[in-house]
């Protein structure tokens, strides 16, 4: 009976051991072709968030390496990506590593490359985390490198490409030091739209605008805000726009720039913005950037990028002689009888807005300006004892929120604004610059939409979003000022006078009647926006041919500083349509040449 049992055992045993391992080969079986290597070989795709929007990267294996990385397609802003497009993936194939450093003022971008071949990799059966490994001995050896030069300009943004074009064509031998891996600066991420008045371009289109309605317009923008403020410098800004039409028709004269249109912009609308051409792809900003470095480097000026200008050097006398810089491969010194700073204002540094304008702190993060706008320039001419703007202040370009499909919301005139009392502050139909002022005053700012057909797509992005701290939903305006944590009493009543107000054409707030749209759809939805700015008013004190000065009013030996490095004098707080490209490129050509004509 014993012997019976051990063996229906052993034959149940044997039975469950050969089940277990039928088992094991069915989970194991694939349709793919087994991998000989360190990768399964084929081609794999991935998409990924970019800056913009999506990302997407094909990369192809053998067995054994990474054959080639192709971005698809992506949203990226052109000019500012094109860098880590192009150098990526090539350097991801030659060394066969995700170790590679991301490019200088296009980091989102970069990461974004590098995360879409990372998962192609997992996809190919490869050992990702190996791959992002630095190897030893993969540093390059430090070289320095020492230049001499006439002019020597910080910054490759339209300040400083302009000042090395009119540097050079006053006779002087120019080196241009970028620290980002591409020239425009914020400059290339604008509209390229420079503001004029009287020009030959406007006669020849029968424009009839004058310097006097512009500074019309300038006095009644300045005075919105900030009633007590020291600027702008009335005088300064006369000078300015005489000087504007100059640069204006120069650039065409000279740089060979083309304006494809002259316009006018919102509240805005006489026409003397004068615009280079822009695409879906392209924006006017790095089209003017872009035709002003080609011009340049046919002439001769030497550009180098990826170079971070950190000091100063000057002689017993407190002349400034030249400016070491940190390279790609090691420091850079160059030698120069004249320096020029345009290295943009400070719009992405956080540690500098808490010091200029702590009132902004917080805004760096949706800044439309480059990545590059740390306050450089400033910092290195404020050593040097250089005299620093009173009432530094921000450049405002509207207001934004941190939801992805929302941008267009950005200036929409129809649309509801109300603060963290639940109260509506504003009149929404502003200039985008005081509206960048008018949320900076408030603690907290909600807009206000609701389910209408035409919001269709709009709240599929923030149904989309949810759950998040930046959009919230509620079937009443009752639910909904819960969840925005307002008085819900307060809140309500905004939100019926505003529509009693659409209802009778006539808004408390003054808004015209094409843009009362009402707000009576359930469900409702709070969007969290924010201050958006392009810039910063600011910098250090020049004189008229922008000579950086000290408190006193004498002047640095051999140091100019242009555009958002010296710009204060000519804002309160409200920033002008066109002016700040326009003062870029002026500031730029006046000191170039005053730089080139006094080298001796």
């Amino acid at each position: 009976m014993k012997n019976t049992r051990k063996i229906i055992c052993g034959v149940l045993t044997l039975f469950i051991m050969a089940g277990f391992t039928a088992c094991g080969n069915t989970e194991g079986k694939t349709d793919e072709k087994p991998k000989a290597g360190n990768y399964t070989e084929g081609t794999y795709t991935e998409t990924v968030k970019g800056h913009n929007g999506d990302l997407e990267v094909e990369v192809s294996f053998d067995t054994e390496k990474i054959l080639s990385v192709k971005v698809l397609s992506h949203e990226e802003t052109a000019g500012i990506s094109d860098a880590p497009i192009e150098r990526i993936p090539e350097e991801i194939i030659e060394a066969q590593t995700l170790a590679v450093d991301t490019v200088a003022g296009a980091t989102v971008t970069s990461n974004a490359i590098l995360a879409a071949v990372e998962a192609c990799v997992v996809k190919a059966g490869g050992d990702a985390a190996k791959l992002k490994v630095k190897q030893t001995g993969e540093d390059k050896e430090a070289k320095d490198v020492e230049l001499t030069t006439d002019v020597v300009v910080i910054g490759g943004g339209g300040a400083g490409l302009v000042a090395a074009a009119s540097a050079e064509e006053h006779g002087a031998k120019v080196i241009v030091l970028e620290k980002l891996a591409v020239t425009g600066g914020s400059t290339a991420l604008s509209g390229g739209g420079i503001s004029a008045t009287g020009t030959k371009f406007q006669e020849a289109e029968g424009i009839k605008d004058t310097k006097e309605s512009w500074m019309k317009l300038w006095k009644e923008r300045q005075s919105s805000s900030n009633a007590d403020g020291m600027y702008p410098n009335y005088e300064v800004v006369d000078r300015f726009m005489d000087a504007a039409v100059v640069t204006t028709e120069w650039m065409v004269d000279y740089i060979k720039h083309e304006y494809s249109a002259i316009m006018g912009f919102g509240l805005d609308p006489v026409r003397r913005l004068h615009f280079a051409y822009s695409d879906a792809t392209t924006k006017g900003g790095t089209t003017l950037t872009k035709n002003i470095e080609n011009f340049i480097t046919g002439e001769g000026v030497e550009i180098l990028t990826e170079t971070e200008a950190t000091e100063l050097i000057t002689d017993e006398k407190g002349n400034v002689t030249g400016v070491i810089a940190k390279g790609k491969d090691g420091k850079v010194t160059v030698h120069a009888k004249k320096v020029i700073l345009a290295a943009g204002g400070f719009a992405k540094s956080e540690e500098l807005l808490e010091r200029f304008v702590p009132e902004a702190k917080g805004t760096s993060e949706l800044s439309w300006a480059s990545a590059g706008s740390t306050g450089d320039g400033i910092l290195m001419a404020e050593k040097l004892g250089a005299a620093v703007y009173e009432e530094p202040w921000i450049m405002g370009v509207g207001i934004g929120s941190k939801v992805p499909g929302t941008q267009a919301l950005g200036m929409d005139w129809t649309r509801v604004y109300v603060n963290n009392k639940g109260e509506r502050f504003t009149n929404e139909e502003v200039h985008y610059s005081i509206a960048t002022n008018r949320l900076i005053e408030q603690n907290g700012t909600w807009l206000i939409v609701d389910s209408t057909e035409a919001n269709k797509d709009l709240v599929a992005s923030l149904e989309a979003a949810m759950p998040s701290e930046e959009v919230v939903k509620g079937e009443t305006f009752e639910a909904l000022a819960k969840e925005m944590n307002v008085p819900e009493e307060t809140f309500v009543k905004s939100m019926n006078t505003f529509n009693e107000g659409v209802r009778t054409g006539n808004d408390v707030m003054g808004k015209s009647k094409d843009y009362l749209v009402s707000v009576e759809k359930a469900p409702y939805y709070a969007i969290r926006f924010y201050p958006v700015t392009m810039g910063t008013f600011g910098g250090v004190k020049t004189d008229e041919s922008f000579r950086v000065v000290k408190a006193d009013g004498s002047v640095i030996g051999n140091l100019y500083a242009t555009g958002e490095n010296a710009n204060k004098v000519l804002y309160n707080q409200v920033y002008m349509s066109g002016s700040a490209v326009q003062f870029a490129l002026t500031s730029g050509r006046i000191a170039g040449q005053h730089a080139a004509e006094n080298l001796k």
